[in-house]
């Protein structure tokens, strides 16, 4: 199961359609996401997970695809249990090689230029972008969307111009939404991008979306 670290920082930008500065936004984001992370190492928690992975041709059109369902036992951002519920992937004891790749997000890094770009009834969207030209291996550009009555973030919509390793072009959106007891989840993981391995004579044109839902506290 990915997990995605989402922090916040300061910047001097201000928005004069905005009620609050951009300062006192991500300040308020920071507050709330520090809370997030203290409060999920303290979680422990079951969910279901639908995970859909597709190869593509070069022309985008859906060559192959797998499908699996899971009931996922959590500790934090530790995976405890994975019982499998469905898997449309058909040798059974065989595994696919899987490259689980995670990324991070700072406000605070100042590699990176961010900006209030707009604002609704619902949230505050922020741009992220680098600083530098062309953009560093594993620089990300993209939009956060913060929640504006209670600061978490809401959704992350990014690509990575230059990935790291085998990726050679990836971009994701990730959704969140709060539980009952004020834990904010991951709803919902789209992707896309390219991969070469072995030198270039493995290519592979890949999507994938990844919902979570039915999640249940444990003790």
């Amino acid at each position: 199961m990915a997990s995605f670290s989402i922090l916040a920082a300061v910047n001097p930008v201000l928005s004069q359609e905005t009620e609050l500065p951009l300062a006192v936004i991500l300040q308020k984001a920071d507050s709330v996401s520090q809370y997030q992370d203290s409060l999920l190492a303290r979680s422990r928690y079951k969910v279901q997970e639908e995970a859909i992975f597709s190869e593509l041709d070069g022309k985008g059109r859906l060559e192959n695809s797998d499908t699996s369902v899971a009931e996922v036992v959590m500790r934090g951002r530790e995976e405890v249990s994975r019982t499998i519920i469905y898997s449309s992937r058909t040798p059974a004891g065989e595994k696919k090689e899987s490259k689980e790749e995670s990324f991070s997000l700072s406000f605070n890094d100042p590699r990176y230029n961010f900006s209030l770009t707009d604002n609704d009834d619902t949230s505050y969207k922020i741009a992220v972008s680098p600083k530098a030209a062309p953009p560093g291996e594993g620089d990300i550009s993209g939009t956060v969307m913060i929640d504006r009555r209670d600061f978490h973030v809401r959704q992350l919509q990014f690509e990575v111009p230059n990935p790291k390793g085998a990726l050679k072009e990836f971009q994701t959106e990730m959704s969140f939404e709060p539980l009952e007891g004020g834990l904010v989840v991951l709803r919902e993981v789209k992707m896309a991008g390219f991969a070469k391995a072995f030198l270039g004579i493995f290519k592979i044109r890949f999507s994938g979306v990844i919902r979570y839902s039915k999640y249940e506290m444990m003790d």
